[in-house]
């Protein structure tokens, strides 16, 4: 019995059952059309599992303070792939940085290549406010002919992104992958890289090293509430005794000036 663990080392486990059962050239004949980067780890399948670090702090930190989250469309168009699909799930919408909105050019199901029913949650005519919109699967240029022209006909700015066809030669998450780092940062691109535990080692991240925002609004916060502290403790101690310290030494220096004992009472 074989088990996997994980998402994308779920892949090596599944080719190496097909490995043992049809034989390492189908196997193989899978990876390839799949541009499945890590065919090396059929022979070795095994991976460490998954542990939580400082890594896991990155995602809590965008779920707590990314407050505008990026509204990224995703077009669903009959005959896609479902795995092309999931990718833009599984990369942005997990990194809490991004809210996934589909849109379709029915109401009726979108029937995918391999025959799932999917609704989406938004017709283009009556779709929100997005920051972008992407259209997924290496053949979108093909498949999703009609709906991309209908979007242009609703007279958007917005460019559909093809993601995948601009990188049809490569395994389906590495486009997203990359591209979260430019459109977040480079930390948030390698936890989802960790996350899904995708072991490939060309890829290639560029962008800022955190979120200015995930980790910038905590600092202000703190900061903020540390002077909110210091005025609601320190302050009214320091204004009491400048409205009732002075007024007593007067009084007590007018009392001591009528007394005629002015100078050794300054003294004590």
């Amino acid at each position: 019995m074989v088990s996997s663990p994980g998402l994308t080392s779920g892949i090596d486990a599944t080719l190496y059952v097909i490995s043992q059962q049809l034989g390492e050239s189908m196997a193989e004949k899978i990876a390839n059309e799949m541009n499945y980067p890590s065919y090396h780890f059929v022979k070795n399948p095994k991976v460490d599992p998954y542990y939580i670090d400082l890594s896991e702090s990155v995602y809590l930190f965008n779920q707590a303070f990314q407050w505008n989250q990026k509204q990224t469309g995703v077009l669903l168009y009959d005959g896609m792939d479902e795995g092309e699909l999931s990718t833009i799930y599984d990369t942005y919408a997990a990194s809490g940085t991004t809210k996934v909105i589909s849109l379709s050019n029915s109401k009726q199901p979108i029937v995918t290549k391999y025959k799932l029913n999917l609704i989406a949650k938004y017709q283009i005519e009556n779709g929100p406010e997005l920051d972008r919109v992407i259209v997924p699967v290496s053949d979108a240029k093909t498949l999703a002919d009609k709906i991309v022209k209908e979007w242009y006909e609703k007279g958007s700015a917005l460019e559909p992104e093809f993601l995948h066809s601009d990188s049809a030669d490569r395994f389906m998450f590495d486009a997203p992958l990359e591209d979260l780092s430019r459109q977040e940062d480079i930390q948030t691109a390698i936890y989802g890289a960790k996350r899904l535990e995708y072991r490939a080692d060309y890829l290639k991240f560029e962008g800022i090293p955190f979120s200015i925002e995930s980790f910038g609004v905590p600092l202000l916060l703190t900061v903020v509430a540390l002077l909110t502290a210091f005025f609601i403790t320190v302050a009214p101690i320091r204004m009491s005794d400048r409205v009732y310290g002075f007024p007593t030494f007067l009084s007590a220096y007018s009392l001591a000036t009528k007394t005629g004992d002015s100078l050794s009472y300054l003294h004590r």
